[in-house]
């Protein structure tokens, strides 16, 4: 059974026994795979905190191709965001894009530009100080163009300048096709030069997230949305 180390993002944890977590990762060098952690929940083990979601980490790992639970036998930080921790609406951000990361990979398939994607939205995420929602619209177009599902966007006259969404295609207005393209052929430090009308970006995002729920299984909401919205509204 080969040791193995690698790169890591925490995607989702649960309890499993009396001491011992189950861990969802996105690795850099095997792809999405679940993990057993022996002990991880004994406040005395050196990997408590470590495996919380969203963490970056390095792992290492008794793996074996075609086995349903690795193990994990220690960890350590990779990275740490303490500028996402500390802000409410980034950290929101933060997890609807692990949520959406998890629920669009296929278990122990190989993606190493989607994980490039996923570290790069946090190192910008971390930084940003304004228009956080350009940074949020940016990884969804991305994680679709590098998930082959790019989809046909069309022009059509609709009245109403509104988004909708059309069996598998994301239909746009005139104004919201032009600001695809932008964010498509820009990186996050020149689509920040333009300011976009707020309406425009938010629908933007909501029929990005309903094309990307339409081409995942399992889900027809994304359950950190609906946690933080919930979270929004008792404040």
């Amino acid at each position: 059974m080969p040791v193995v180390k690698s790169e890591a993002f925490v995607l989702k944890n649960f309890r499993y026994g009396e001491t011992s977590k189950i861990v969802n990762l996105f690795t850099k060098d095997y792809g999405k795979i679940s993990c057993v952690v022996k002990g991880a929940r004994n406040f005395k083990s050196r990997m408590c905190g470590t495996l919380e979601t969203m963490n970056y980490i390095d792992a290492v790992i008794y793996y074996r191709d075609g086995r349903d639970l690795q193990i994990i036998t220690a960890v350590e930080y990779k990275k740490s965001f303490p500028g996402i921790i500390s802000n409410f609406d980034k950290l929101e951000l933060s997890y609807r894009i692990i949520e959406m990361i998890n629920k669009s990979l296929i278990q122990s398939e190989i993606n190493r530009p989607i994980f490039e994607l996923l570290k790069n939205s946090f190192e910008e995420l971390e930084v940003s100080e304004y228009n956080l929602l350009y940074n949020f619209l940016r990884f969804q177009i991305k994680l679709t163009e590098l998930m082959g599902l790019s989809p046909d966007i069309t022009y059509r006259n609709i009245g109403n300048n509104e988004t909708f969404f059309d069996y598998n295609e994301l239909n746009l207005n005139n104004e919201q096709k032009d600001v695809v393209n932008i964010f498509m052929n820009n990186n996050i430090t020149e689509t920040a030069k333009f300011n976009f009308d707020n309406y425009c970006i938010k629908s933007l995002i909501e029929g990005y997230e309903r094309y990307l729920l339409n081409h995942t299984q399992g889900s027809n909401f994304y359950i950190s949305k609906k946690v933080f919205k919930e979270i929004n509204e008792c404040n």
